[in-house]
């Protein structure tokens, strides 16, 4: 536990108990809160997801269910997520948190903030250095690699602001976590001494405690699922090139509602084959999530940045085995684990990939998945975080 009594200050611009998507942050601010801890949490009005300002009852709702303090900003809203009015929009919220907690920080506090936006990265380091408070990075994205920019003039550009911030900033970090093992290497080109420890986003307890029973009996020898919106960076043609001539195979993706990038091409392409054994289902209440699970064999993840996302954790809380795409962090923790397979980002490794598992290698690979899924759950990784904070 903590040698002091300082709080323990989250920042999550995009996260909050407002927001359906990704919970880290205010799933360990409810940990740290159980372990009598107290916890201050700023967060912003905008709802980046869906691209919409939370309303006034929606804020004072959450306000009211938070067991820890809420602080709620007003930020500039932006209709796309690379656009010059997103970067106005995270100058002018770091810059709000900086005026909020500037002469509010206290030397004991400890304060934990995403790994984007830069912006924020850049004000925090200089509250450490103006107040003496500890300040913690969790490195789950990692800004400019991730953000694919087709302009190369627009790209130089936000390669050379990104820098500009993180040079200045990331070696003034108290400690840092990352959620996947290559993200060290991002932190190495900007601070060399810097530590930083390997905590992945883990699963939920809450969520995937209590699976519901399904009895599987249909035609199809396996059922996929892709829980994925068909954004750039989820490309799931490999797979639909393969089971269009597999019909005992069965696709089901979800977490798509019409909007991502590549949901037309996808469309289109099942349309003009005919497929049969595929089904895109919208977005899932998180909680129903595990309802679909349930009736599935394999998670596949098809995304094309290296990575370890949240549907990998979606998958070993559900107990499913997961093929990964691609050569990446991903396919290096399945096989690390022993708990799914990789293949190459084409039909025919995959299609290849596919022939050989039988269901001596799926119970295989679920047997691991037991022997190994406590060791992800958020509650356990929760605690290895907190002892990083308060060490």
């Amino acid at each position: 536990m903590m040698r002091s009594s300082g709080r323990i200050i989250l920042i999550g611009p995009t996260e909050s108990i407002l927001t359906k998507r990704g919970n880290r942050f205010p799933d360990f601010a409810n940990y740290l809160v159980t372990n009598k801890l107290e916890v201050l949490y700023y967060t912003s009005d905008f709802y980046h997801a869906e691209k919409r300002r939370f309303t006034r009852k929606e804020i004072n709702k959450a306000k009211a269910e938070c067991p820890y303090v809420l602080h709620v900003n007003f930020v500039i809203g932006y209709t796309k997520n690379i656009s010059f009015r997103r970067l106005i929009s995270n100058l002018v919220y770091s810059i709000k948190v900086f005026v909020n907690l500037l002469f509010y920080v206290r030397k004991t506090d400890k304060i934990l903030i995403p790994s984007r936006p830069v912006e924020l990265i850049y004000v925090v380091s200089l509250l450490r250095r103006l107040r003496g408070c500890e300040i913690y990075l969790d490195i789950q994205d990692i800004w400019p690699d991730a953000l694919n920019i087709k302009s190369k003039i627009k790209s130089k550009a936000f390669i050379w602001y990104c820098n500009l911030f993180l040079r200045s900033s990331l070696k003034y970090y108290t400690n840092t976590i990352h959620v996947a093992p290559s993200f060290e290497n991002w932190l190495r080109r900007y601070a060399n001494s810097t530590p930083s420890t390997f905590i992945p986003l883990g699963w939920e307890n809450e969520r995937w405690a209590h699976l519901p029973e399904v009895d599987k009996v249909d035609q199809y020898r396996v059922r996929l699922v892709c829980v994925a919106q068909l954004t750039y960076q989820f490309d799931i043609m490999p797979l639909l090139e393969f089971i269009k001539d597999s019909p005992d195979i069965f696709l089901t993706v979800i977490g798509e509602d019409g909007s991502g990038e590549r949901y037309k091409a996808v469309k289109d392409f099942i349309e003009s084959n005919s497929i049969k054994n595929t089904a895109i289902i919208g977005v899932v209440p998180r909680k129903k999530v595990a309802l679909y699970l349930a009736n599935e064999d394999i998670g596949i993840v098809s995304m094309i940045t290296t990575s370890i996302p949240n549907k990998v954790f979606d998958y070993i809380g559900a107990r499913l085995p997961i093929i990964v795409l691609g050569r990446n962090d991903s396919a290096e923790f399945v096989k690390q684990h022993g708990i799914g397979w990789s293949c190459d980002f084409n039909s025919e490794s995959f299609g290849a990939l596919m022939r050989t598992i039988n269901n001596d290698d799926l119970l295989q690979k679920k047997t691991n998945l037991e022997n190994i899924r406590m060791k992800f759950s958020r509650n356990h990784l929760h605690a290895e975080l907190l002892e990083i904070i308060t060490k």
